[in-house]
């Protein structure tokens, strides 16, 4: 193990075995010497990304923001994995510690995200909003902020954003405005609203959010044999609506929707009628 870079007095860049790592302690850098062994016992944390990409772009920040900051970012960090169940890409390492610190700094919000999308984020994540909310409470408290929605809606999205392994928010917001499209549409075709508590509602919410995404990524459905669905459920009310909602996706979005992702939609929405 030896030193790679020192990032401030705080923060060591390291080289564990031809793993980079960033260790973090008191003090640890002010003896640190580029080349030299480093004794790994001298740091209270080591943080180790997935990517030399990824590792530089954490380095920068911690040479640039207090160990502080980053400690209490990672106490929110682990906060939201012990409440998540879909894994986090360690990009939110970067991108959480970076906007909390900046969100401390600036004490009031920040008015870009429109109580609109906040709102859709509430209704289609639910979990990682709640998260959110506890979260900024915990920023609040600590750092006596004004923090409020705005900041709620920045945080879910940063959540949404690590479990979709993205470093920003394009395709979060596109699967947001898909999710919300078809969830309008079938409101207006039920002429009600759904029981949004309800365990077929959360079933057909979490199957749309995944055709979403396996659009927006191009990704495909396992192959599966559907010649048993005859004639009749084909011309079945679910199909149709399943069907609407391709021609929709197909022509306001630009996507390709296959016959199976049609089928699947169509089981899901037999469960709410």
């Amino acid at each position: 193990m030896y030193v790679v870079k020192k990032l401030n007095h705080n923060a060591v860049l390291i080289d564990d075995n031809g793993v980079e790592k960033i260790a973090m302690g008191k003090g640890i850098g002010f003896s640190a010497l580029a080349s030299q062994p480093f004794d790994g016992r001298l740091a209270d944390k080591f943080f180790t990304l997935d990517s030399r990409e990824k590792t530089k772009r954490f380095s920068e920040l911690t040479s640039q923001i207090p160990l502080e900051f980053i400690e209490f970012s990672e106490e929110l960090i682990q906060l939201i994995s012990s409440r998540i169940s879909a894994p986090l890409d360690s990009n939110i390492y970067i991108a959480l510690t970076d906007h909390i610190y900046f969100a401390i700094q600036r004490k009031t919000e920040d008015n870009q995200v429109t109580a609109i999308m906040v709102s859709k984020m509430k209704l289609l994540y639910p979990e990682e909003y709640q998260v959110a909310t506890e979260l900024v409470d915990l920023i609040n408290h600590r750092y006596m902020t004004e923090l409020g929605i705005n900041e709620v809606g920045f945080i879910t999205m940063h959540i949404i954003n690590a479990e979709l392994g993205e470093r920003n928010s394009l395709n979060s917001l596109r699967i947001i405005e898909m999710t919300t499209m078809i969830l309008h549409y079938l409101e207006n075709q039920y002429q009600k609203s759904f029981d949004h508590k309800s365990l077929n509602y959360h079933r057909l919410m979490i199957h749309i959010k995944f055709l979403v995404k396996r659009l927006i990524y191009g990704e495909k459905t396992s192959a599966e044999n559907f010649e048993f669905f005859n004639d009749s459920f084909k011309k079945s009310h679910t199909f149709k609506e399943a069907s609407e909602i391709k021609e929709i996706i197909e022509n306001k979005f630009d996507l390709s929707v296959d016959e199976n992702e049609v089928i699947y939609l169509a089981i899901h929405l037999a469960r709410i009628h």
